[in-house]
């Protein structure tokens, strides 16, 4: 990607970005490097996108042109709606042809896909939908369904379908697709013999996760090529890709507890590669900022993200230096090291404020912040001061936990606070709202009161409120 044209393209023919820069640079300065570039200043929803009329942020100052509107979550129950220019679909149809030739040959055999993904005006799930069937239009040899949420009804839809073709691909969230196959799998269904694979969307999975999905669909635990996911957003896409060498990499840091030795750290992140011709990704201490051309023109865009870059001769050097190849890693569980792309890294750690994804939901620090200051059933026992985490039950299912500082004077009911803010998110967020319906008590925020120990003495912890 050229970013010093769309800098100069930004300047020139987007009104709201153009008087954005002035109003903090003083002037609109001529970007004629990529080392100017730097000298742009940093934006995000809440100081740019969200102070501009939609239409000034467009290209040219209208809507016109942009064919569709994508909504995304807001911290207020009300949504930014995203539009979209078409070339950023024309893509679609043949980058999900390319995958699924590579992992299902379905250029000679024919496929069944399932779309287990929130629809409607929800983007992973439309475009997901809509590149489906644009290339089942355009090239045939596949059937797809589009169940949403609805899991019993990806369970019928399995049942009666997935037997009749040769390969089965699930498009879903974590969550949702191990609820899928656990229900297929209580059916007795045949998912060995439906040669599936999964593709997945909104959040991250440990890999814990994927071995025990790999045993329900009838792989080994570290298969490379069943399961697969990516790094992206509503506000700029899909950014990064998990490939059979960066799956390789994870689980030689899982199998091999390499993860401090390699990446400093002992979590495993998100591990994706990401293609810098389509993305300009920079860090801004450890924050995330993208720049990328598309109707509404991102430029130093703070993603919200804590992230790391690695180069791929850095990442290849390091895993040489603890004595481990993950390409020969990938030749022996039947992938073709002459397919790997030296594309860079893009490691996700989690959001910077310290939310969460839950269930496919961003559960945002200034949405329990409301609720914890707000509401006097919350004001009364606790000091306002909070920490949000996400972890994993022993079953594989997301747990949401909120630690709370209790007053002198006693705690309050962790149960009857529970459902309190498990219905104040939801009138706060119409994706936590959805989670909630769909998943019932296990949509459920856990509150615990904690002392200042466990509240300040960790090092783990991303927020305290």
């Amino acid at each position: 990607m050229d970013i010093v044209e769309l800098c100069r393209l930004a300047l020139e023919r987007v009104p709201a970005y153009g008087d954005y820069v002035e109003k903090r640079c003083g002037r609109r300065p001529e970007i004629r490097s990529p080392e100017e570039v730097k000298s742009l200043p940093l934006t995000s929803k809440a100081d740019y996108i969200k102070a501009y009329p939609l239409e000034a942020l467009c290209i040219d100052g209208t809507l016109r042109g942009k064919h569709v509107l994508c909504r995304s979550s807001g911290t207020k129950g009300k949504p930014f709606f995203w539009p979209q220019l078409p070339e950023q679909e024309r893509y679609v149809a043949d980058w999900l042809y390319s995958d699924l030739d590579e992992a299902f040959s379905i250029s000679s055999r024919p496929l069944f896909a399932v779309v287990s993904l929130a629809l409607g005006s929800w983007i992973s799930g439309e475009l997901t939908s809509w590149g489906l069937r644009n290339l089942a239009v355009q090239r045939g040899g596949l059937t797809l369904v589009t169940p949403g949420l609805d899991m019993d009804e990806a369970v019928d839809m399995l049942e009666a379908f997935a037997g009749k073709f040769e390969g089965t691909v699930l498009y879903s969230y974590p969550p949702f697709a191990r609820t899928i196959l656990e229900r297929a799998a209580a059916r007795d269904l045949p998912l060995a013999a439906y040669r599936m694979g999964l593709r997945l969307a909104g959040e991250g999975y440990s890999e814990r996760y994927r071995d025990h999905l790999n045993r329900l669909m009838g792989y080994d635990e570290g298969n490379l090529h069943s399961i697969v996911s990516g790094y992206g957003s509503t506000d700029f896409g899909s950014l990064g890709k998990e490939t059979p060498l960066s799956i390789a990499i994870r689980r030689l840091l899982h199998e091999r507890g390499l993860a401090r030795a390699v990446l400093g750290r002992d979590e495993i992140p998100s591990l994706c590669q990401y293609d810098p011709s389509v993305f300009h990704v920079e860090l801004e201490g450890e924050e995330l900022v993208v720049s990328r051309y598309q109707a509404v023109p991102l430029l130093r865009y703070r993603s919200g993200d804590r992230a790391s870059l690695i180069a791929y001769g850095e990442m290849m050097e390091r895993l040489a230096s603890v004595g481990v190849d993950p390409l020969r890693l990938l030749a022996e569980r039947g992938g073709d090291p002459s397919r790997v792309r030296d594309l860079p890294f893009v490691l996700v750690w989690g959001r910077i404020d310290g939310g969460v994804s839950f269930f496919g939901a961003n559960v945002l620090v200034e949405q329990v912040r409301e609720i914890v200051e707000g509401q006097e059933a919350f004001r009364s026992c606790c000091t306002g001061q909070f920490q949000i985490r996400k972890k994993e039950a022993a079953d594989l299912d997301p747990v949401l936990e909120i630690l709370l500082e209790p007053r002198r004077g006693g705690e309050g009911d962790a149960a009857a606070l529970s459902d309190l803010m498990a219905s104040c998110l939801a009138a706060a967020s119409a994706e936590y709202a959805v989670v909630r319906e769909k998943q019932g008590s296990k949509a459920l925020p856990r509150l615990r009161f904690v002392d200042d120990r466990e509240m300040f003495g960790g090092t783990k912890f991303r927020y305290v409120g």
